[in-house]
């Protein structure tokens, strides 16, 4: 629940780390850690009979049913983002197993020992606090009105017939309609109160009411500008992603100037923020200003060359464009980067077509088949462009 989220947020970036305890589960985690940060694969989990393998939703949903040891989950969670880096949900999801691994190590502490000291010496290593924030802040960036079940697993924060009780549960049923309203209540006693805003902002968000979204978040905005605790807080957004967010909300109205606007103010706080040349540079796409969606995607890429999603975007962007060449150096480096994301095989199949060397296209279509999703929404077409190409997609 988001009571517990925040006590163990806040907890960890106070506490001082000792080595007094014994931390099982979260020590299983540092060694996969540690093997991540080495950059090797951590071993892939055995799915269910009949799983598809090829499915990022195959290995999230194993790594978050309940009672899923957090090791198993991590390795599962671990690759569902190789399978489908651009879902902002199997990082949410790591930073709530972290959290989980630390209640389990604190609750075995004490029924062991009986003793609040040595529950008080169990925390997370630095690389751990570390990796839950590059988590978070990389969910947010990916996808700000992020909606998670996990936030809700152990109940939400009050007690029967509060107001605060009422709304968060509502807003984890996704009765959203009910929620608005009961935070709108809310704020009218607590107006610089940030967590409900943002939490109305989601729920009108999900409502489709997009004015009121941007509206909510403003404030929100606002309130921090003028609150330097605030801005410090572990549980908050830094202060770019609320207009980062605003664009988000004015994109799904088609108001391709305000969203420019919004990603514009979101880059003067952070020129580092790489999501935010992103999205802009679609902004700018979409108002036909190819030129400084390309620039921006550029700029993106100095910041940040690692990520395959980006490399896949400005290979799309390139393609479309009619520059076959270039976009070929980006789909590369997204293969490079994540050789089980499915799509960039896609696009470079389509973009060897194009340049009229149909062996290597018949190639990427089949290395795509073979790593994408039994329910990927370009199964189909590949499976029409191949056998227009003369070849049996069943032969795969």
């Amino acid at each position: 629940m988001k009571r517990r989220l925040v006590f163990l947020l806040t907890a960890v970036a106070w506490i001082q780390c000792t080595p007094a305890a014994r931390t099982p589960a979260l020590s299983n985690l540092s060694v996969l850690q540690a093997l991540a940060d080495s950059g090797k694969e951590l071993p892939r989990p055995r799915l269910p009979a009949g799983s598809d393998t090829n499915a990022a939703l195959a290995y999230y949903d194993f790594g978050t049913r309940w009672n899923a040891p957090t090791d198993t989950a991590e390795m599962s969670l671990f690759w569902a983002s190789r399978i489908d880096p651009s879902w902002a949900e199997p990082l949410y999801a790591r930073l709530f197993n972290t959290l989980q691994a630390l209640e389990h190590d604190m609750y075995e502490t004490y029924w062991k020992t009986y003793s609040p000291r040595a529950v008080s010496n169990v925390s997370l290593t630095p690389r751990q606090t570390q990796v839950i924030d590059s988590l978070q802040q990389l969910a947010w960036q990916i996808n700000p009105f992020l909606f998670s079940d996990l936030e809700f697993r152990h109940g939400v924060p009050g007690r029967w017939g509060d107001t605060v009780h009422d709304a968060w549960l509502a807003y984890s049923q996704k009765r959203f309609a009910v929620a608005d309203t009961l935070f709108a209540a809310l704020l009218k006693k607590h107006p610089r109160a940030v967590e409900l805003r943002l939490m109305r902002a989601k729920a009108l968000f999900y409502l489709g009411k997009f004015d009121s979204t941007v509206a909510e978040l403003q404030a929100a905005r606002d309130t921090v500008n003028q609150d330097v605790a605030k801005k410090l807080s572990p549980i908050l957004p830094s202060v770019e992603m609320f207009d980062f967010a605003i664009g988000i909300a004015r994109v799904q109205q088609d108001d391709f100037p305000s969203a420019r606007a919004a990603f514009e103010r979101a880059l003067t706080q952070n020129l580092a923020f790489y999501w935010a040349h992103t999205r802009l540079a679609g902004s700018a796409l979409e108002l036909h200003d190819t030129a400084t969606a390309l620039a921006e995607l550029e700029m993106a890429t100095q910041l940040e060359g690692r990520d395959p999603v980006l490399r896949l975007y400005r290979g799309v962007v390139l393609q479309t464009a009619g520059r076959f060449a270039d976009a070929e150096l980006d789909l590369q480096k997204a293969i490079e980067l994540d050789p089980y994301y499915a799509e960039p095989y896609y696009f470079l199949a389509t973009n060897r077509q194009a340049l009229g060397d149909t062996v290597s296209a018949i190639g990427y279509y089949r290395q795509f088949l073979r790593r994408a999703a039994r329910a990927h929404p370009y199964r189909p077409q590949t499976e029409q462009q191949l056998r227009a190409l003369g070849v049996r997609p069943d032969s795969m």
